[in-house]
């Protein structure tokens, strides 16, 4: 159809990723790293493409009984990139507007294996097959991490054989397909714009997906000798595949209980059809490459949450010596490897300037956009350390991820530069009628919310989650969603503030900041508008994806239902820089 793009792209460079690590060949090169059985590799480069142009091409990106097979990909484009594409072959500003449909092939670990596909950003809408298998697709958000599971029926059966992935991304400003991408003052680009990775799922038992690691949340507020934390609290994440679903179970505020000893290994199974009780998990904990010791826990939704565990040899991380320990968990062969960072935010009782390691810190930086000439929202490793070269030569300890969740290796990059982070949602020109969409709206806020702490907790650098950049905070109505938020942010991670941009000075009338903590955050009062409908705890659990067969009906992905912006960008493009000229001062 005269709809198809048939021009061929300039393929970007692929990405090589700086670290100080030793990276297994094809594995991601970014933290965290993955041994024994867990096998990961990244499955960037060169993919078939095609593209179809334009808002109104007809094309419906939900369209139930679109194939693979219906669409063209005559072209050839590396993957990371962005398909904002402008003359000369490269993603650029002021590109166009409509659907690219991604292919690339990726051999099965191993007969009767499953596999689990982590994007680390598809945008803004994002629909995924394989071998003609919908396994699910993605509506919170185009700049955030989440992963896909792909059960074993739906792959090759011969070990090693051959499978099609196929990926729709749709670049359209639509309040269905992309509910977060409701505007702003920068482009937001389009495509498989950050590495795309491939992780062999264990034939038994669970799959070992992370280990959050945090400074202990009891001693968080403690007085320390150093004034900061010497352990931890870690949550190993379990999850398995069911159906094609993504089961990520326990991402949040769980029990369970620290043991130790016993041998390290899978978990016990139940005979007889017996009741089973709570599963135990035997594991082991090695820091920092020293010598592993076993221990074991039970499990709460697929989470074994451990307490207080002290780190040997423990170093505070700060801007002036940002100090970095490693944790190892080994588990049924696997083992995952995490990257932390001990530190301590507060408050000082005497004046509320904020505190780091029991220290007041004047916090001096600037905002950080993902947006390059040519390479767009997929930089180089050449232009993330320009980046950081020019932070530091402007003195700056703090950086603000305008506006929406960044890159990993960016985020490695500031643990290592000991730069702070504020970590926001997507959300410019949030209205409030999408705070009062309980349904909807808010459904995909607080998973993309769940999805970029999922992703950014472990980070030493990242001291306070946000949203809704400059929203609706002058209207009292819109104040459960920022509460939720809050809430949600508070009960996954007590350690770090919670925040918004507030372009409405003392017209904000949402809140009263009864108190301002990190094990507390920002104490939100809503006054005379209500609570969180109980209707909408269903979004309490994170859920990363929405499964095939179960898109939203309520709003139609045509023409009548785009929200639509001059072609000459989204509210003025050209209003923020990759660093603004705006100097933040806390």
């Amino acid at each position: 159809e005269n709809h198809w793009r048939n021009d061929p792209m300039t393929p970007l460079p692929i990405l090589l990723i700086h670290s100080a690590a030793a990276w297994a060949p094809d594995a991601p090169r970014y933290w965290p790293k993955y041994g024994g059985s867990r096998q990961v590799r990244l499955l960037d480069g060169a993919w078939r493409y095609g593209f179809i142009d334009g808002w109104d091409s007809g094309f419906d990106s939900m369209n139930a009984s679109f194939r693979p097979s219906d669409g063209a990909t005559p072209n050839m484009t590396s993957v990371p990139s962005c398909m904002d594409v402008v003359a000369g072959g490269a993603g650029g500003y002021l590109g166009p507007r409509g659907v690219g449909l991604f292919r690339t092939s990726f051999r099965s670990p191993a007969a009767g294996s499953a596999v689990r596909l982590q994007f680390q950003s598809c945008s803004f809408y994002c629909r995924v097959w394989v071998n003609g298998r919908e396994v699910g697709d993605h509506l919170a958000g185009g700049y955030v991490a989440f992963a896909l599971d792909v059960p074993a029926d739906a792959l090759s059966p011969d070990g090693g054989g051959e499978n099609e992935l196929f990926v729709l991304a749709d670049n359209r400003f639509n309040a269905t397909t992309a509910p977060m991408h409701t505007g702003g003052d920068f482009w937001h680009y389009g495509g498989i714009t950050r590495s795309v990775e491939l992780h062999a799922v264990p034939e038994a038992g669970p799959l070992l997906w992370r280990a959050h690691v945090v400074p202990s949340s009891s001693a968080v507020e403690a007085e320390q000798p150093d004034g900061a934390p010497a352990a931890v609290d870690i949550s190993l994440v379990l999850s398995g595949v069911e159906g094609g679903r993504e089961e990520l179970k326990g991402q949040g505020e769980l029990g369970g209980k620290e043991e130790s000893g016993g041998a390290v290994g899978g978990s016990p199974r139940c005979g007889g059809g017996a009741a089973c009780p709570a599963p135990v998990y035997y594991f082991s904990l090695a820091f920092d490459g020293g010598e592993a010791v076993a221990r074991n826990g039970t499990a709460s939704g697929g989470t074994v949450r451990l307490e207080g565990v002290p780190v040997p040899d423990a170093k505070p991380w700060s801007p002036d010596a940002p100090h970095l320990h490693t944790l190892t968990v080994s588990m049924g062969g696997q083992s995952v490897t995490e990257r932390f960072g001990l530190r301590r935010f507060g408050v000082d009782k005497a004046t509320a300037r904020l505190t780091l390691n029991g220290e007041v810190a004047k916090l001096v930086g600037w905002n950080h956009h993902t947006q390059w000439p040519v390479t767009a929202a997929s930089p180089t490793d050449e232009q993330l350390d320009a980046d950081i070269a020019l932070l530091r030569k402007g003195g700056a300890n703090l950086v603000r991820g305008a506006h929406y969740p960044h890159d990993p290796r960016w985020l490695d990059r500031l643990d290592e530069a000991g730069i702070l982070f504020w970590s926001e949602t997507l959300g410019p020109a949030v209205s409030v009628a999408n705070t009062k969409d309980w349904a909807f709206f808010m459904v995909h806020q607080k998973r993309q919310l769940s999805e970029m702490i999922d992703n950014a907790i472990n980070h030493a650098a990242v001291f306070a989650w946000g949203w809704f950049n400059e929203g609706p905070s002058d209207h009292p109505e819109a104040c459960p969603a920022y509460g939720a938020c809050s809430a949600l942010a508070r009960a996954r991670d007590p350690t770090r503030f919670t925040t918004w941009a507030d372009d409405h000075k003392t017209s904000g009338a949402l809140l009263r900041a009864r108190e301002l903590s990190p094990m507390r955050g920002l104490m939100i009062d809503c006054p005379s508008t209500g609570a969180e409908p109980a209707t909408s705890t269903r979004a309490s659990s994170p859920s990363t994806t929405t499964p095939a067969g179960t898109r939203p009906s309520r709003r139609v992905c045509g023409t009548a239902s785009r929200r639509r912006w001059p072609r000459g960008g989204e509210r003025g493009v050209a209003g923020e820089g990759r660093v603004s000229a705006r100097r933040d001062q806390l």
